[in-house]
């Protein structure tokens, strides 16, 4: 059992006992339920769990990772269904925070990304949050937590046997007017900074395909609120709808149209969106 991000006093060890006491009851009376990444679930199906092919790219994805690794399996299956399903959608995929690379290494497995005719970008500045795109409390929670010596050599290294893998080093949204995709059918967002995801998504807008999924990884995480009220804003003036989901995760389907038709819209009265 993996939760974190929560207090560490007393009552939250008492908690913690007591949960880990109710996973034990539930297992041993053969009850399906899952304890981690801060989610209880009882008597669901799990049906993820007797997908072989997401198994097995779940367990090399996180092999010799962490505890906080493997505790995120329902959020890494999240991601499997939506580059899945994205693959029935016009565009190249986008990862905006990459860290290690355990999202997009556990997809490119999954799908057989070398058999893709698509490229996957990934963005990140292998260096933690710049101060230009992130406030001090983002950074504190980002930069001094995470391991970054040698970072990107490693994921380079990790996505070598993928020529249709592209490990980009630089700092969201400026690198974007170096390389990006003209489509895109699947954008990741795992920035752990509000003004930056804000402003991948004025950058990138545009080139979301219809239909395109965009995942948002920290949507729902209670220490993440000020990045979800920033994201709930954006896409609400751009009428559209995020579905938190019990993950943590928020999820959003792309009508292409009506961002054109709001785009043109807020520029006609000389705004930017």
């Amino acid at each position: 059992m993996s939760f974190y991000g929560l207090r560490e006093d007393a009552d939250y060890r008492i908690m913690m006992d007591h949960l880990s006491a109710l996973q034990k009851l539930f297992s041993d009376t053969g009850v399906p339920s899952f304890f981690s990444d801060n989610l209880v679930a009882i008597n669901r199906n799990l049906t993820f769990l007797y997908d072989e092919k997401f198994m097995n790219a779940f367990k090399a994805a996180t092999q010799g990772g962490t505890e906080a690794d493997e505790a995120k399996l329902w959020r890494l299956h999240t991601l499997a269904w939506c580059g899945q399903t994205a693959l029935y959608i016009p565009g190249d995929f986008v990862e905006c925070g990459v860290y290690k690379g355990l999202y997009s290494g556990m997809l490119t497995d999954y799908l057989d990304w070398s058999t893709i005719d698509r490229r996957f970008y990934l963005y990140d500045t292998f260096a933690g949050l710049p101060d230009d795109w992130s406030t001090e409390r983002e950074r504190a929670g980002v930069n001094d937590v995470y391991e970054w010596d040698g970072t990107y050599e490693k994921v380079c290294e990790r996505f070598a046997k993928y020529p249709n893998v592209d490990v980009i080093k630089g700092v969201v949204p400026d690198i974007f007017e170096e390389t990006s995709p003209k489509k895109i059918a699947l954008l990741h967002l795992d920035l752990n900074a509000a003004q930056a995801e804000v402003a991948a998504l004025d950058a990138l807008k545009s080139r979301l395909s219809n239909g395109a999924i965009v995942l948002m990884d920290d949507f729902g995480r209670k220490e993440q609120l000020a990045l979800a009220e920033a994201l709930m804003e954006w896409w609400l003036v751009h009428d559209h709808h995020i579905l938190e989901l019990p993950t943590g995760q928020g999820m959003v389907t792309v009508n292409a149209a009506k961002l054109q038709e709001i785009d043109l819209k807020m520029k006609g009265k000389g705004k930017t969106v």
